[in-house]
C-alpha cells in the first residue's frame, strides 16, 4: 500500500509541473497540498512513524473512511467543471509599463495598510506587496528584479524574526510558478523544484522548535546566524541517522499533517456534539458578507471556541487553530451530506476561477497576478471554510477597487486573443 501512496504523490507532482507549463496551476497546487496534508503525511504517521501515532485520535480505517471519499468528492467537483485556459499567449502580451505601475501601486497599498491597519482588511492587504512583486517580474528590467529580491529578503527576515515560515514557503512557491510562465522553463527544470524545496522545508522543520525556544524564550537575537548555528549542531548530532529517521523528516511529517485536527473532529462529532445542519456554514457566509457593525455575531477567524466545540480540545494561550475545510463540511452536513457539499464547493471554485481568467485575465493578462491572492487561504489546508470564503470575497472586492483606480488613472485598450481551452 505504501508504494501506491508514493506513486500517487509522484503522479500528482508530475501532473502539477506539467500543467505549470501553460497555465498558472492554482487548482492543481490545491490538490497536491491537500493530498500531502490530509492523506500522504497522515498515512506515514499511521504506518511508518510509530513515534507520531499518538497524534491520531481514531484508527486509520475510520479516518481514511471519511477522508478519501471526501477528497474524491471535492476534487471531482473541481476537475469535472474545470476548463484549463492556455495563457501563454496572454502572458506574452503583458505591457511592462502597466506591470510596473500596478506593481508599485500594490506595494504602496500594502505598506500603507501596515502603517495604518484597518480591522478585517490588513490581514489580506499585507500580501499585496508580493502580488506587486509578481507584477514586477514582467517588467523586464534588472532594477525591478532587485525590488523583488528585496521584498523576498524582507519576507525571509520576517520569518526569521517571528519563527513562522509558512508565508515564506507559500509565497516562494507562487513566485516559482510565475517564473515558470515568464521564462518558459522546461519540464525537467520544473520537476527539479522539489529537489530544492523539500530539503529547505526539512531543514527549517529540523531546527524550528529550538530556534523558537532560543528567540522567544531565551531572548537570543533572531537571524540567519542563529539559524545557521542551530542547523550545524543538528546536522552534527544526526550525521549517523538515515534520511527517514532524521528529526527533520519526522518533524516535517508531523507538521504537514492535518489528520490530528480532522481526527479529533470525527471522534467528537456527532458523539459529543451534534451536526450543525448547515448553521455553521450559513454563519460563515453571513460573517463574510456583512460588516461587524451590522452583524453583531460576526465570527472571529481561528476561534478557539469553535475548535473546542467540535473537537473537545482546549487550546492554550493565544493559539489559533481550525478544523479545516474537510472538517467544516463534516460538522455541517454529516458523512453523506458533506460529500455532496464538497463536490458543489469544488465545482464553485473551478467555475469561479474560469470566470476570473476569461473575464479578467485574457482581456488584461497582468491580472494573472491576482490568482494567488484570491486563493491564498485555500492553498493552506489548515484553514477552514470561513477563512477561505472570506479571503475569496474580500480579495475580489480589493481587486475591483484597485482595478477601478488604475483604469481611472491610466485608461487602456482591451487585448483580444484567441485562446485554447
Amino acid at each position: 500500500m505504501i508504494v501506491w501512496v508514493f506513486f500517487i504523490f509522484a503522479l500528482l507532482y508530475l501532473f502539477l509541473m506539467w500543467k505549470a507549463g501553460k497555465i498558472y496551476p492554482i487548482l492543481h497546487l490545491f490538490l497536491f497540498v491537500y493530498f500531502i496534508q490530509y492523506l500522504f503525511s497522515t498515512y506515514l504517521i499511521y504506518n511508518v512513524y510509530d513515534s507520531l501515532r499518538f497524534y491520531m485520535e481514531i484508527n486509520q480505517e475510520n479516518y481514511f473512511g471519511y477522508t478519501v471519499p471526501a477528497m474524491v468528492a471535492l476534487f471531482a467537483g473541481v476537475f469535472i467543471f474545470n476548463k484549463d485556459v492556455d495563457i501563454r499567449k496572454a502572458i506574452s502580451k503583458i505591457d511592462p509599463q502597466q506591470a510596473v505601475r500596478l506593481g508599485y501601486i500594490l506595494i504602496f497599498i500594502s505598506i500603507l495598510f501596515e502603517f495604518y491597519p484597518v480591522s478585517g482588511l490588513s490581514s489580506f492587504t499585507r500580501y499585496l506587496k508580493y502580488s506587486g512583486a509578481f507584477c514586477l517580474l514582467f517588467a523586464n528590467t534588472r532594477i525591478h528584479i532587485f525590488t523583488i529580491v528585496g521584498l523576498y529578503i524582507y519576507l525571509l527576515f520576517e520569518a526569521l524574526s517571528g519563527g513562522i515560515f509558512i508565508d515564506f514557503f507559500v509565497l516562494s512557491t507562487y513566485l516559482f510558478f510565475f517564473i515558470v510562465l515568464k521564462y518558459e522553463l522546461s519540464f525537467p527544470i520544473r520537476l527539479s523544484f522539489i529537489l530544492v524545496a523539500a530539503p529547505v522545508l526539512i531543514l527549517v522543520q529540523s531546527v524550528k522548535r529550538e530556534y523558537r525556544e532560543a528567540t522567544w524564550g531565551d531572548g537570543r537575537k533572531a537571524g540567519t546566524e542563529l539559524f545557521t548555528e542551530l542547523a550545524r549542531k543538528k546536522a552534527e548530532k544526526e550525521k549517523d541517522k538515515s534520511f527517514y529517521e532524521s528529526e527533520g523528516t519526522v518533524r516535517t511529517v508531523s507538521r504537514l499533517t492535518q489528520g490530528w485536527h480532522l481526527g479529533l473532529t470525527l471522534k467528537w462529532v456527532p458523539t459529543r456534539e451534534p451536526f450543525s445542519s448547515g448553521e455553521e456554514l450559513l454563519t460563515d457566509i453571513t460573517s463574510s458578507l456583512l460588516p461587524r457593525a451590522i452583524f453583531k455575531n460576526k465570527k472571529l477567524v481561528g476561534s478557539q471556541d469553535k475548535f473546542f466545540k467540535y473537537t473537545g480540545h482546549i487550546l492554550h494561550n493565544e493559539t489559533s487553530m481550525t478544523i479545516g475545510v474537510l472538517g467544516d463540511f463534516y460538522i455541517n452536513f454529516g458523512w453523506v451530506g458533506s460529500m455532496i457539499a464538497l463536490f458543489v464547493f469544488g465545482a464553485f471554485l473551478s467555475r469561479f476561477l474560469y470566470y476570473f481568467i476569461t473575464r479578467h485575465v485574457i482581456p488584461n493578462p497582468i491580472n494573472i497576478i491576482w490568482m494567488p491572492f484570491l486563493f491564498n487561504y485555500l492553498m493552506r489546508a489548515n484553514n477552514d471554510f470561513y477563512m477561505v470564503f472570506n479571503c475569496l470575497l474580500k480579495g475580489f472586492v480589493i481587486f475591483y477597487v484597485v482595478m477601478y483606480m488604475e483604469r481611472k488613472i491610466w485608461p487602456r485598450k482591451k487585448i483580444v486573443l484567441n485562446y485554447a481551452r
